[in-house]
């Protein structure tokens, strides 16, 4: 999969690399690909979806076994014969053994379903640290976008102040104009520059920022652009959408709410699963184990009966018995685990009467932590609230700002105009012409802003909403 992964991100590289325009879905996808936070969401959310595996293998029974293989030395009595062993005894033994807890007030039950909510939580936390990324660098993006527009109208202004310092030029030549008219266009012209100058300064910021938020090496900058798509066709209405509906869409979508909705529920499981500990627990436990011992002796073959003497008469004879002796050998492997066989089963019952206060200081950090996660889901709520206010009365402000803006821009472009054919009349000087241009320059500069204004607040609005983000 790693491998998988690694070979479609060349791909897309080579792919973009070559065409050397990205568009903000592949802005955000790579950025997505290499954010830290992104990849610890990730990771959090496999670790919670390892414990809930856990927490249901935690309902089969476990289940052991065992050998041992030793000798023994000196006077011992072997456990399988009963018998004084002096010599080196070779023992082994073998055991299975099962244990499962047949309850514990629902620890388990509600420990399966905390981890359940836990592993629900974190991938509500992948999906809001992604709503993170694509925060960034939708705003980044459109920081890039709106100088752009700016130094293009800026450009187009300058080009337009050129070609009048060439006509001053030409009307301070023929004596129809002073050369004070001719050195107040040409610091016009000079200011302009700046402005341009500046505009381009803070666009490669803009795009140093936006790359940063991509986590793009030096030699990915170096060929990195961004497309410019037809924002300016865009048509920009006046906004409608009511508070409540927008903070009720927000409150179902926004995975940063559910992840903290999931985490206060997980959080009373976990109150459940602290007071289980001072309730009685019974567990049942089965064994089967066998052994060898090297002083289990069996005869074999025919027995044959001897004379053995036992002692002696008053006169001196020696007194015999008959005793039967066959031969012996230590009885083999597989028959003494047969023999040897013993099984064990077992219930045991535990009730806890005094543990030093450790159950009720547990049940105690459950609940605050309880508490602690319910004021944490008031909190986000609270800033849900402000953040829908807030883009809401920001979009409002923008629109009204770009309505305005745009009067102003169409008005400072017709006053540019009759300016300009009256300073070519000799009407007017130099400076009333350089006012007239200033208040466009102005004008078109604040008509852009609150076009940008107006868009981040909308993919705000999208965003907090979980929509698809796209220009």
């Amino acid at each position: 999969m790693r491998s998988a992964t690694t070979i479609l991100s060349l791909l897309l590289l080579t792919t973009l690399t070559a065409q050397n325009r990205w568009t903000l879905q592949q802005c955000v996808q790579r950025a997505e690909e290499r954010s830290l936070g992104v990849r610890n969401a990730q990771l959090t959310a496999e670790l919670a979806g390892r414990t809930n595996d856990q927490a249901r293998w935690n309902f089969v029974p476990s289940l052991s076994g065992g050998g041992t293989h030793g000798y023994n030395y000196g006077r011992v009595v072997d456990r399988f014969t009963n018998t004084f062993a002096t010599d080196r005894v070779r023992t082994n033994n073998f055991w299975f053994t099962s244990d499962i807890n047949l309850y514990e007030g629902d620890r388990k039950w509600n420990t399966l379903r905390q981890s359940e909510l836990d592993e629900r939580a974190s991938m509500k936390g992948l999906e809001a640290a992604r709503n993170e990324v694509q925060r960034q660098v939708v705003t980044a993006y459109l920081n890039v976008l709106g100088l752009r527009e700016r130094i293009r109208t800026a450009e187009a202004q300058l080009g337009n102040t050129r070609v009048q310092l060439e006509r001053t030029v030409a009307l301070v030549e023929a004596g129809r104009s002073a050369l004070v008219d001719r050195l107040d266009m040409e610091a016009q012209l000079a200011s302009e520059e700046y402005t341009v100058t500046e505009l381009r300064n803070q666009e490669a910021q803009a795009m140093m920022q936006l790359a940063q938020v991509m986590m793009l090496d030096e030699r990915e900058r170096m060929a990195f652009d961004v497309e410019m798509p037809p924002i300016g066709d865009l048509a920009i209405a006046e906004p409608t959408a009511n508070e409540e509906e927008v903070l009720r869409s927000v409150i179902a979508t926004n995975p940063a709410y559910a992840q903290l909705q999931l985490a206060e529920q997980s959080a009373e499981r976990g109150v459940a699963v602290a007071r289980a500990g001072r309730l009685p627990t019974l567990s049942f436990n089965a064994s089967v184990g066998t052994g060898y011992s090297g002083r289990n002796i069996e005869a074999f073959g025919a027995a044959t009966i001897v004379q053995v003497p036992i002692g002696s008469t008053s006169s001196g004879e020696t007194v015999f018995v008959p005793q039967s002796v066959s031969e012996t050998r230590t009885r083999a492997f597989g028959n003494q685990l047969d023999d040897n066989l013993n099984q064990s089963l077992s219930f045991t019952l535990n009730v806890p009467i005094l543990n030093n206060k450790l159950n009720s200081l547990a049940v105690d950090r459950a609940r605050i932590q309880h508490e602690q996660a319910r004021n944490d889901l008031e909190a986000r709520w609270q800033g849900l609230q402000r953040d829908v206010q807030n883009a809401l009365v920001a979009q409002r402000n923008a629109y009204r700002q770009y309505l305005s803006a745009r009067r102003s821009s169409e008005a400072a472009e017709l006053s540019l105009q009759a300016a300009q054919e009256r300073f070519e009349r000799g009407v007017i000087t130099v400076i009333e012409l350089n006012t007239a241009k200033l208040r466009l320059q102005q004008a078109q500069a604040n008509l852009i802003n609150a076009k940008y204004d107006y868009l981040r607040a909308q993919k705000s609005l999208d965003i907090l909403q979980g929509l698809t983000i796209a220009l």
